[in-house]
């Protein structure tokens, strides 16, 4: 699910580099899993950095973009998961995101009914490319059961935050349970979300 999104516009974005200069963010109409999105850690929150979509691990001999969702119930139960809850959790922000039904060969985009963008909660690592010697910072975006209004469509959800909950799924004190927890008890209410459908693609 949610194999494709829309980054949209961030020109109130400042991006913060490894080496800690920094530049404007650019908008970037796309996204899919390998591309560079705009995300915030708890390892430093007041800053927003660009991160890879696909999680590497130190296990990792090449760069590849298969974890790129993380179910919510299995966080503890994949070791991959359970290693980082607690430890390593991230931000993802995003305009909007597509989703294939396959019953009717349709794409639906999904948006906020808003129009402000979408803060999705996410795991994160940094991977060392001993080829080259570069450290990649990588991301997976969680994912939860899909509210009424999603349910019509998919089977899955990202796990979206309010933007005053940020702080909270970042927050450098609570541990991993607690974190969860506050993840469940606090989805993203159907009546939040525009869904339409996506005429310009015929999958995600």
């Amino acid at each position: 699910m949610c194999g494709h999104v829309e980054v949209g516009e961030q020109k109130d974005l400042k991006i913060i580099k490894r080496d800690g200069s920094a530049y404007q963010a650019r908008s970037n109409t796309a996204g899919n899993p390998g591309s560079v999105l705009p995300v915030v850690t708890d390892a430093i929150p007041d800053k927003v950095q660009q991160f890879r979509w696909g999680l590497l691990t130190a296990d990792d001999d090449n760069i590849h973009s298969k974890n790129k969702h993380a179910r919510v119930e299995s966080l503890f139960t994949v070791g991959l998961w359970r290693e980082r809850v607690g430890r390593k959790h991230c931000v993802i922000r995003i305009q909007a995101y597509f989703e294939y039904n396959k019953a009717n060969g349709i794409t639906y985009k999904f948006e906020r009914n808003d129009g402000k963008p979408f803060y999705i909660a996410g795991l994160w690592e940094h991977w060392l490319d001993i080829k080259t010697n570069v450290l990649l910072p990588t991301f997976v975006m969680i994912t939860v059961p899909p509210n009424r209004a999603v349910a019509e469509v998919h089977d899955r959800m990202p796990a979206i935050l309010e933007r005053g909950n940020i702080k909270h799924w970042i927050h450098p004190h609570l541990s991993g349970p607690d974190r969860v927890s506050f993840l469940r008890n606090h989805p993203c209410q159907a009546e939040a979300l525009k869904i339409t459908v996506h005429r310009d693609s015929q999958s995600s």
